[in-house]
C-alpha cells in the first residue's frame, strides 16, 4: 500500500500496516476530529485522529522506528472516543487520558491482536506499554513523534505555517540513542513557538472552549437520564452526535444548538462575573539540541527558549474566562 500524507509525502508500507490502516478501528477515526466539538463551531478545524495516526506512524518510519514502533505509532489513538478529549471534560478527569485508560479493553475486544497475530506479531508486547517506544512517546517537555505530529499538522492548516518551513524543520531532527534531538538552537526557539500557537492559541480559542463546555454538558446530562452510556462514545464522532440528538431532550439539544448559533461572548478575567472557566492539562516543550561536546534541552542556552516556555507555563496555568453578552 502506497500511503499519501499531506506533510511527509508517499510511503510504501508494509502489509500488516496497510491491513490495519484499513481495519474498522482506525477507519472509525476518520471521523473523530483532534478538535473535538469545536469542528462543530468552525468546520475548517477539520483534522482527524486518523490523519495523525498516520503521521505519527510516517515519522517513524522517516526516522528509522521498527515496524514494531510503526504499528504502536499507527494505533496510539485508536481508543479515542468520539469528539476527543470532551469525554475527559466530562469525566472531571484532568490527566487527559481516558482514551488511554480504557485502550487495553477496546484493543482485547476488538479484531486488532488477531490481525496482528496472522503476521506473527504479539498485540501485547507492542500496544500495551507506549513509553517503552522512545520515537513515539516521550515525557514532556521532550519531543516525540506524536507530540511532533500534532503540532506540524495543526500550524500548518490552521495557522498557515508554509510547508517548506516544516521541511526545513524536520531535516533538523536527528536520532540520537533512540531520543530526537535538534541539530541547531533556531530549530528548537522555532518548535517552540509553534507550539505555543497550538496549546495557547488554538486550545484555548474561545470557540474551542465554548465548544467543549457545551458538549460536554450535554453528554453529562445524557448520561445522567441514562440516555445514552459511555460506550455510545466509541461511534464515531456523527453517529455520537446523531444518538444525542435523538434523545429528544430540550436542554441536549439547547445545548447543541449553541454550536449551530454561537451567543456574543467576550474574553473576561477570573475577577470577572464569567460564564465559563476552563483550564486545560499543562503542556510544554523544551526540546534537545545537540552542541559539539553535548546534548542539552534549548532552554540552558537560549534565552529566547526559556522566556516562550515561561510564557506558555503562565498562559496555560491561567486558562481561559468567558463571558457570554
Amino acid at each position: 500500500m502506497i500511503v499519501e500524507d499531506v506533510l511527509y509525502g508517499s510511503y510504501e508500507v508494509e502489509e500488516v500496516l496497510a491491513t490495519l490502516i484499513l481495519s474498522e478501528e482506525i477507519q472509525r477515526l476518520k471521523d473523530v476530529h483532534m478538535a473535538g466539538p469545536a469542528f462543530l463551531i468552525n468546520p475548517t478545524w477539520n483534522e482527524t485522529r486518523y490523519e495523525h495516526s498516520i503521521g505519527v506512524m510516517l515519522l517513524i518510519k522517516r526516522f528509522g522506528g521498527t515496524i514494531e514502533e510503526q504499528i504502536a505509532g499507527l494505533l496510539h489513538d485508536v481508543s479515542h472516543t468520539a469528539f476527543s478529549h470532551v469525554i475527559d471534560l466530562v469525566l472531571s478527569n484532568k490527566t487527559d487520558d481516558y482514551h488511554e485508560q480504557i485502550k487495553a479493553k477496546l484493543i482485547e475486544d476488538s479484531a486488532i491482536p488477531a490481525l496482528l497475530n496472522q503476521y506473527g506479531f504479539d498485540y501485547r508486547q507492542i500496544l500495551f506499554d507506549d513509553e517503552q517506544w522512545g520515537l513515539l512517546e516521550q515525557k514532556a517537555p521532550l519531543l516525540c513523534f506524536d507530540r511532533i505530529d500534532y503540532t506540524l499538522r495543526e500550524v500548518y492548516r490552521y495557522f498557515s505555517v508554509p510547508l517548506q518551513e516544516i521541511q526545513y524543520f524536520l531535516n533538523s531532527i536527528k536520532i540520537i540513542k533512540n531520543q530526537i534531538v535538534l541539530e541547531s538552537v533556531y530549530w528548537a526557539d522555532w518548535f517552540i513557538e509553534q507550539y505555543r500557537k497550538v496549546v495557547i492559541d488554538f486550545f484555548y480559542d474561545p470557540q474551542n472552549s465554548c465548544s467543549y463546555e457545551w458538549m460536554s454538558n450535554a453528554i453529562q446530562l445524557g448520561l445522567a437520564n441514562e440516555e445514552i452510556t459511555l460506550a455510545d462514545l466509541m461511534m464515531t464522532d456523527s453517529a455520537f452526535l446523531k444518538k444525542l440528538k435523538s434523545t429528544g431532550s430540550t436542554e441536549i439539544l439547547q445545548l447543541l444548538g449553541n454550536m449551530d448559533h454561537p451567543p456574543e461572548y467576550r474574553v473576561c478575567s477570573s475577577e470577572d462575573d464569567y460564564d465559563i472557566q476552563q483550564q486545560k492539562k499543562i503542556r510544554f516543550v523544551d526540546p534537545l539540541v545537540t552542541l559539539p561536546d553535548k546534548i542539552v534541552p534549548v532552554s540552558t542556552v537560549s534565552k529566547t527558549a526559556q522566556v516562550k516556555i515561561d510564557e506558555m507555563l503562565n498562559e496555560s496555568k491561567k486558562g481561559i474566562f468567558i463571558k457570554f453578552d
